[in-house]
């Protein structure tokens, strides 16, 4: 193992043993924080997130990578700025959606005999 991959392992280890902690501390500010919010949607496993979470990481782990071994270039670090955080940022400036609600009303009508 290469010092370069032994120092990132041992920043996601902490990154991680951080997280773990908040996920499991009771007071305080992260008392609620959840690190399976990440992952849920609507209280159940989302596949697109866990697939975005993976994706992310493995893309993360080549770039920096590819910038130890001075291989990194213009075009490459274009590419993950474009795949990774230009959707972040377009979501950033980009105006609240409206969530369209449907009105039905319902006519009853009554008839009165005498």
């Amino acid at each position: 193992m290469r010092a370069a991959d032994a120092a990132l392992l041992i920043i996601a280890l902490v990154i991680a043993w951080s997280l773990y902690r908040a996920h499991r501390s009771n007071n305080g500010y992260f008392s609620q924080f959840n690190l399976l919010d990440l992952l849920l949607e609507n209280g159940r496993v989302s596949k697109l997130a866990c697939v975005f979470m993976g994706s992310f990481a493995v893309s993360s782990w080549i770039m920096v990578r590819m910038t130890f071994d001075g291989k990194m270039t213009e075009g490459l670090f274009m590419a993950y700025g474009g795949v990774w955080v230009a959707p972040v940022i377009a979501r950033l400036f980009s105006p609240p959606t409206q969530t369209a609600t449907a009105v039905s009303t319902t006519s009853v009508s009554t008839t009165v005999t005498p």
